[in-house]
């Protein structure tokens, strides 16, 4: 198979070269022009495609190896995770899904599917530490990495700490960022996470087959007070996501 081909990257005086490098790479990796699994071309191809010194290349390559997406193979030099986007679990993760890829580079974008207040069910308020039917906000989307499917949301929050979210255009806004200016930032949470076959919905929305896996995590995420401000639910792509842990 012959190499892939790449335009030159053109400086936009906001972003050193080797982001736009990496971003250009990242982009190919998400959409299956370098799949999971394969080789990354030659340094010296990547170059010439790029128009960009090996310095910055090398640069560009390190940070993607940073954020998971590539790894250094002894005999094969530099391979594609299967994982597209990755990013590690811990105090970066409480800035939210929109904040995190928007500091990885990524460009963030959602699909709003559903977004109303209504009351929360004996369930949902015992989630939520509110009294069943007080009024809760209810948001679910479709969240895009680079223009590409990657999770499915579905976001429960008391109104009482979303103050003003009925006007947050949440199809590039964060919910985090709006609990923030409301005083309510997440500060800590509870994070589960399991994998499971996509449900026809799911399969749908996230351009799967049927029952192909999905990475499903739940969290609970709570304020410098301990109070409980959003219960969310994610299914993201096993093949575009990636959750890395340290343990110890």
């Amino acid at each position: 198979m012959p190499d892939p081909a790449f335009a030159p990257v053109e400086a936009d005086g906001a972003h050193p070269p080797y982001v736009l490098v990496r971003d250009v790479l990242a982009h190919a990796i998400a959409a299956g022009t370098l799949p999971g699994g394969s080789r990354l071309p030659s340094e010296r191809h990547l170059c010439a495609q790029l128009a960009v010194s090996r310095g910055t290349l090398r640069r560009a390559l390190g940070a993607l190896r940073e954020l998971g997406a590539i790894e250094a193979s002894e005999r094969r030099g530099w391979q594609v995770r299967t994982a597209a986007f990755s990013h590690a679990a811990g105090g970066a993760a409480l800035e939210g899904f929109t904040a995190l890829n928007h500091d990885l580079g990524r460009a963030v974008t959602a699909e709003v599917l559903q977004r109303r207040t209504r009351r929360a069910s004996s369930a949902e308020a015992d989630l939520l530490d509110v009294p069943p039917g007080a009024p809760v906000f209810e948001l679910r989307r479709l969240r895009r990495l680079d223009g590409l499917p990657v999770c499915l949301t579905h976001d429960l929050v008391p109104r009482a700490v979303a103050a003003g979210i009925g006007a947050v255009d949440f199809t590039t806004g964060s919910l985090f960022a709006h609990l923030a200016s409301t005083g309510h930032a997440p500060a800590t949470a509870r994070l589960g996470v399991r994998a499971a076959p996509a449900t026809a919905d799911q399969a749908t929305a996230l351009d799967l087959a049927v029952r192909e896996p999905v990475l499903l995590t739940v969290r609970t995420s709570l304020d410098a007070a301990g109070a409980i401000v959003a219960h969310t639910r994610e299914a993201y792509r096993a093949d575009r996501y990636e959750l890395r842990l340290t343990l110890g």
